[in-house]
């Protein structure tokens, strides 16, 4: 098989599109919901983490030195938008290099400077891939895998993990406080009802929003 079908390859592609559409996501941050937010992102990091798994394996690239294409710029007005998105769920405790875990220690780190390094690795592949040059196609996929290998990818999972903590926290002080507002309820608000005051006939299924008060 040429190499060329590597590249080209349906997973390949799959992949490519994966990565565009998550640092597109985060250039044009939507105006949501933080859990809508965090579902999003697990959605789109376990799919690329899943989908670097399936890329070719090739050890040569043709030049010593890949071309980047995100700036400077770009990359601290994507870290300031999502750092001031996120407010105080934007740090949390982790360790500070699990490719050594002898001398690793527990640091404060930034969500939203993890989720702009990933940014900026997938931008720059996704740039250098559509060249549609086979010698780009290749360095573009060589320096993906190096880089997840020695680099973002333990940051995709230290990010998955707290935006996990974060959603099913956020979704538990939602119920709690729904739970809250049920139990303050007076009784005689419920005495007041009378069964026999309710006609079937009356009842239509397509009058109730089964996506009031869902995330």
């Amino acid at each position: 098989m040429k190499k060329i079908d590597f590249l080209i390859a349906p997973e390949t592609r799959e992949f490519v599109r994966i990565c565009r559409r998550y640092f597109e996501y985060l250039e044009k941050l939507p105006d949501e919901k933080i859990s809508d937010f965090w579902i999003v992102q697990l959605r789109l990091l376990s799919g690329i983490y899943a989908g670097v798994l399936l890329l070719p394996q090739i050890d040569a690239p043709y030049s010593s030195e890949v071309e980047k294409f995100v700036t400077e710029r770009e990359y601290n007005n994507i870290f300031a938008n999502l750092a001031t998105y996120m407010g105080g769920f934007d740090k949390f405790p982790d360790f500070n290099d699990l490719s050594h875990p002898g001398s690793a220690k527990v640091v404060e780190t930034s969500l939203s400077e993890i989720l702009t390094d990933i940014y900026q690795e997938l931008k720059d592949f996704v740039l250098l891939y559509e060249s549609d040059n086979i010698e780009d196609m290749n360095d573009a996929i060589v320096e993906c895998l190096d880089t997840f290998g020695r680099y973002w990818g333990v940051k995709l999972l230290s990010a998955t993990r707290i935006i996990h903590v974060n959603l099913y926290q956020h979704r538990y002080a939602e119920q709690k406080k729904a739970s809250r507002q049920y139990e303050g309820i007076e009784d005689e608000d419920f005495d007041e009802v009378n069964i026999e005051d309710f006609d079937i006939e009356d009842f239509d299924i397509e009058d109730i929003d089964f996506d009031d008060g869902m995330d």
